[in-house]
């Protein structure tokens, strides 16, 4: 695991339309040796189906980090009306058992998404507990990513205990929506189970490469917690702008070099202050 301690991975969409073997590919020869899927088909030609996925990217000599399943309608999982709560809990279960049925150990997972709260506190909290129960059968982790209304993911941390659910910290997000980053990550580094690092302009969320945007990663640095977490560095970065137009090869090998800085700072295993122009 060069230059972090930890194994270094990366989203397979990164911006480039391209098959996902070619994909994988480029990701496994820039260096990773991880990487995580959406859990929806994928168009195109050619296209393929989810339940490919594992074995693609298994074969293609990565890991298979986690899924990251769609999150349309997951305020649902706060909603007063029962038959509207249970139709989103049902839909999350059946992707928990994707991930017991592929061997998938780590499901990420939005709980809010949009500007107006999701919904009633309490029924969020017991729609979540009972996805977690099927997980905890399977061995499946939940990981619950910070998006806006992060009060409501406080909350469900708070409520329930398990070895089965813990939080996916976005860099991202955690700018976008806290003015106090990133406290989130320094109050619940302890239930760490899963990163998405990218770097923004403090906007939008751009999924730029570490170091092309104004996080600061000193900050998230001094924060981490190397001496608990046993997850992977990941990326979840999007090519943008200029690298949209040029070469993938260039921008997976830049995505690496990056990665790899953030890995040293995060461990403080060398210099923080130099990045790849």
């Amino acid at each position: 695991m060069p230059g972090s301690g930890f194994q270094l991975g990366i989203f397979s969409w990164f911006g480039f339309v391209l098959p996902l073997s070619e994909r994988l590919r480029m990701i496994k020869e820039a260096g990773f040796g991880a990487t995580s899927v959406w859990w929806e088909d994928e168009q195109g030609y050619p296209g393929i189906k989810k339940e490919n996925m594992p074995r693609m990217v298994r074969e293609s000599g990565l890991l298979l980090e986690n899924i990251h399943v769609p999150y349309d309608g997951c305020n649902a999982l706060w909603n007063e009306n029962r038959s509207v709560r249970e139709a989103e809990v049902k839909k999350h279960m059946a992707w928990v058992e994707d991930c017991i049925r592929y061997d998938i150990p780590v499901m990420v997972m939005h709980i809010a998404d949009g500007p107006a709260p999701p919904g009633v506190l309490k029924y969020g909290v017991e729609s979540i507990g009972r996805i977690l129960r099927v997980a905890e059968q399977g061995g499946i982790i939940l990981a619950l990513e910070n998006t806006d209304h992060t009060s409501y993911l406080r909350l469900v941390l708070s409520e329930i205990e398990s070895p089965c659910l813990g939080l996916c910290y976005d860099s991202s997000h955690d700018l976008l929506y806290n003015p106090d980053s990133p406290q989130l990550l320094s109050e619940l580094g302890g239930r760490l189970v899963a990163a998405h690092f990218s770097d923004t302009d403090g906007m939008r969320d751009r999924h730029w490469l570490p170091g092309e945007g104004v996080i600061d990663w000193e900050q998230i640095g001094r924060v981490f917690p190397q001496a608990t977490y046993r997850g992977f560095l990941s990326l979840e970065v999007c090519a943008d702008g200029g690298w949209s137009r040029g070469d993938p090869e260039a921008f997976i090998k830049k995505a690496y070099a990056q990665a790899l800085r953030i890995g040293g700072l995060l461990t403080r295993s060398r210099p923080s202050d130099v990045w790849v122009s």
